[in-house]
């Protein structure tokens, strides 16, 4: 999805995150405190408002000047823009996104393809806007709601053409036979101009929940896998069930077993969008399965997984060490981040941020260990 996905590029605060947490020394983990630091930054990252940084940005570019906490001229103009651009009024889940009362949520996905249709974005800053504003990825095209989206914003249709396309796709049924990719139904999407045509092709490419993100489960089957394989190479680890391997695997990409484990053990004030969707044994299981599984889930799964399988193998024995080995990684990662159609590494949020920030140490399995478990830590 080249050409609908466009790379991310970075401010100076993004920026100033990337050298923070990836080129300044490496850390060693000596002591709690650098940790608790970083953490620190990371739950500072999550008090921001993301969301009204963006729409205040766009506003602007769009000649009303305000800034990201002038919530009463965002509102103002929002409501303005929804009556005048999409002929309704503001929902009041998105009121409350503008007031500052609750953060933009991303399961009913039309409300926020609908703040971008109202700032009258094209495709690609739609794109940027939901990952860096909404933190998740657009255009889900095995999705019936992102498809109907991804086709109007690509062709700049009126905001008619989205509420009739919705209403006369409603009942269509989704194709279980069908295999196509979400990049080649994307790709397809975007070369058809023709509501007829568009329709007739959504009716059988149109995916049940389980069928989504079928590449990026692919991966994550062999990751697990090979996580899997070091854990049993290790004499210390006996012939052992399924599920009880499943934990283990949880184990050595997080540092501890289950939540039931940490109950009674010390524990940090970690940003909610880091411990938010992290993989348990329960959701190992359900991706191996083929079952449902979030969006948020798979990306933090195939993240961590690729995260501990890459640096099971690579020696950070030097300063020149972690700094190769962590752009690699990042460019690995990135790579694999979009082939499956998810949003790549972005360092304001707090997940992908103490991620690279663990990246950027001699030890960055036991660093990231040592973030979610503070007994794992050699200080304490």
């Amino acid at each position: 999805m080249n050409n609908i996905l466009s790379e991310l590029t970075n401010d100076e605060y993004t920026e100033f995150l990337f050298d923070k947490y990836c080129f300044e020394k490496p850390s060693e983990i000596d002591t709690d405190e650098e940790i608790q630091d970083a953490i620190g930054l990371a739950l500072t990252l999550e008090s921001r408002n993301v969301f009204l940084e963006g729409l205040s940005e766009r506003l602007t570019e769009l000649g009303v000047r305000c800034n990201y906490d002038e919530t009463e001229i965002m509102l103002a103009d929002m409501k303005s823009r929804y009556k005048r651009i999409l002929n309704k009024p503001c929902p009041r889940a998105v009121i409350d996104w503008i007031k500052g009362i609750t953060p933009p949520g991303i399961t009913n996905r039309a409300n926020n393809y609908d703040v971008c249709y109202a700032l009258e974005m094209d495709h690609l800053q739609t794109a940027v806007f939901f990952q860096k504003h909404y933190l998740t990825i657009p255009y889900n095209s095995k999705n019936r709601t992102d498809a109907v989206y991804l086709y109007c914003i690509y062709h700049n249709k009126p905001y008619s053409t989205v509420t009739r396309m919705l209403e006369s796709t409603k009942d269509i049924k989704p194709q279980p036979q069908a295999h196509t990719s979400t990049s080649q139904i994307s790709q397809t999407i975007v070369s058809i101009n023709n509501d007829e045509e568009f329709t007739e092709y959504i009716s059988k490419h149109y995916y049940s929940e389980e069928q989504h993100y079928l590449a990026a489960k692919k991966i994550i089957f062999k990751e697990i896998a090979a996580v899997k394989e070091k854990l049993l190479n290790d004499s210390a680890v006996k012939k052992v069930t399924d599920d009880r391997l499943n934990s283990l695997t949880v184990a050595a990409l997080l540092g501890y077993r289950s939540q039931a484990e940490k109950k009674d053990k010390p524990s940090r004030n970690l940003p909610k969008r880091f411990k938010e969707s992290l993989p348990n044994d329960v959701t190992i299981g359900q991706i191996l399965r083929g079952e449902k599984v979030s969006y948020e889930v798979l990306r933090k799964m195939l993240m961590l997984s690729r995260f501990y399988n890459f640096y099971s193998e690579a020696k950070n024995e030097n300063e020149n060490d972690v700094c190769g080995n962590l752009l690699d990684f990042k460019d690995e990662l990135n790579s694999i981040l979009l082939f499956c159609g998810f949003a790549q590494i972005y360092m304001r949020h707090p997940f992908d941020c103490l991620l690279m920030y663990c990246a950027n140490s001699y030890d960055p399995i036991q660093t990231l260990h040592c973030i979610n478990d503070p007994e794992q830590n050699p200080d304490l």
